[in-house]
């Protein structure tokens, strides 16, 4: 059986922050966008863990000066 078609980041993206926002649980957002609840789940798991990774990443960085945030491409 061929793989399903590979999901945009983007995409993943706005269904994950539908599911943290209440709006979808796991459930509705998997039966949604036909994928697996355990995909959902795996990709919340990684954007948090990214996102705390991030931040504890930025302050090492911030105390180190080694943080420069206007040199920071998505940054004003």
């Amino acid at each position: 059986m061929p793989r399903p078609p590979q999901i945009a980041p983007e995409k993943k993206i706005r269904i994950v922050l539908s599911v943290l926002a209440g709006e979808v649980t796991i459930a509705e957002a998997a039966r949604n966008e036909g994928v697996a609840e355990v995909s959902i789940s795996k990709w919340r798991n990684e954007f948090l863990d990214a996102g705390k990774h991030a931040l504890t990443v930025g302050r090492s960085l911030l105390a180190a000066g080694g943080f420069r945030p206007h040199l920071h491409p998505r940054l004003p």
